[in-house]
């Protein structure tokens, strides 16, 4: 009582009055003086056990102690080397799992990375946030660019993907031309990589696979139609063998070249001659005459002239009579899916040997010699030309009359230059 009294903690009368022993004092419970002594007795017990957690650095070392040993309070009394007993432990691990609490996320705000144990240099654990690892996004291909389009995935850029790529960069303001490039790569995400197209190899094989998918086996070729004229091919289409070309040969013909997939213009040119396994020869048709208004009806022409090199270019411009209007089709080569105006009448020149190369529609107007033919006259203009031959016109614009570039009505040749191949 007298150590309590010089600390200041009890005043000196109280100290003195109750100095002699518990058991001969006069315990009064409504003295406020023996409520102070026993508040500052309780109060020396409390600071006697916190003494030894009280300090900063200590209470930091048992929070990273926790974190460590999982807040076992032996597992910390046991670092601490034995100092200190297991109540003191349990003391500094409550206040070291408040600190740990106060500073770890919350639910609201969890923590990015996982925590992942590294090793000291001297063998202890630490406990700290892995970074977080990008890994670098590949390349992506053609089937990346498939789902980035949302069609069928094989890996083949063909005209499927094509189609599908042309309309997503005209819907998003893009050049659409049907290549992934840089600028369409980055606006699907793709990323940097290969420009991506599809190849023209890939196109012309399509087109000849098709081509061999949809054609029949040509006929066996024998001796006896090798080189054969109209008996030969009545024999090879089925019909009675009188060596006549009429009307029922035509017909016969037509059919067989519409099944086939071949331009159904009724006269057995080279083409339709070699898928009948007739070998080369003569140009079949059915011959003119004063009824048959100087050509066949419909998509077929013909001509009265009698002359062999208009009937070479009648017989060349029925074989591609009924092939699809392809602008620029037929001007790097004679050979084309498809024709243009000038493509068309510079196919069917050729096949009779009045024209080398092709030539432009602008180039026809100074073709051959001025005023119109006996036989062939070609009307042309900068924009557009056709030609007529023996009374038939043979233009593309014709398709959507006919099916056919041939037509029976003629058209206004105002505003064109007339032109024919000289001699017809």
């Amino acid at each position: 009582m007298a150590r309590r009294a010089q600390s200041g903690r009890v005043a000196p009368a109280t100290a003195k009055r109750f100095a002699r022993p518990e058991r001969e004092r006069s315990r009064d419970i409504s003295d406020p003086d023996l409520w102070e002594i026993s508040r500052a007795r309780s109060m020396r017990r409390h600071e006697a056990e916190d003494h030894t957690f009280e300090t900063p650095a200590r209470s930091a070392s048992i929070a990273a102690l926790l974190l460590v040993t999982g807040g076992s309070a032996t597992a910390i009394a046991s670092t601490l080397g034995g100092h200190g007993k297991a109540h003191a432990a349990d003391s500094g691990a409550r206040k070291a799992q408040a600190v740990a609490r106060a500073k770890a996320p919350t639910d609201a705000a969890p923590a990015r990375h996982a925590a992942t144990p590294a090793k000291t240099a001297s063998g202890g654990a630490v406990v700290r946030n892995a970074a977080a690892v990008t890994t670098p996004r590949p390349p992506g291909g053609v089937p990346e660019l498939q789902r980035a389009l949302k069609v069928g995935v094989d890996g083949d850029f063909g005209p499927g993907t094509r189609r599908a790529l042309k309309q997503w960069q005209q819907t998003h303001g893009l050049t659409a031309d049907g290549v992934a490039g840089p600028q369409t790569r980055a606006a699907l995400d793709l990323g940097a990589g290969p420009v991506l197209k599809a190849p023209v190899v890939h196109r012309a094989a399509h087109a000849k696979a098709k081509a061999r998918t949809h054609s029949a086996p040509a006929p066996k070729l024998t001796a006896a139609r090798a080189g054969g004229g109209v008996q030969a091919l009545q024999q090879a289409l089925g019909v009675p063998v009188d060596g006549t070309f009429g009307p029922a040969t035509q017909q016969a013909l037509e059919r067989w070249q519409r099944s086939h997939g071949l331009a159904t213009d009724g006269v057995a040119g080279p083409q339709t001659r070699a898928r009948l396994g007739l070998g080369g020869g003569p140009v079949l048709k059915r011959k003119a005459s004063p009824h048959h208004g100087g050509g066949s009806s419909g998509g077929r022409g013909g001509s009265t002239g009698g002359s062999s090199v208009v009937a070479r270019v009648v017989a060349a411009a029925n074989m591609i009579a009924g092939r699809p209007y392809v602008y620029g089709g037929g001007h790097g080569s004679f050979e084309s899916a498809g024709y243009d105006c000038s493509g068309s009448v510079s196919y069917a020149l050729h096949g009779g040997g009045l024209l080398s190369s092709p030539l432009t529609s602008g180039a026809f107007m100074s073709y051959g010699v001025p005023g119109p033919g006996q036989h062939i006259t070609i009307y042309a203009n900068p924009g557009h030309m056709y030609m007529v031959i023996d009374g038939r016109r043979y233009d593309t614009s014709a398709r959507s009359e006919t099916g056919s570039r041939w037509t029976g009505t003629s058209r206004s040749g105002s505003g064109y230059v007339v032109r024919h191949p000289p001699g017809l």
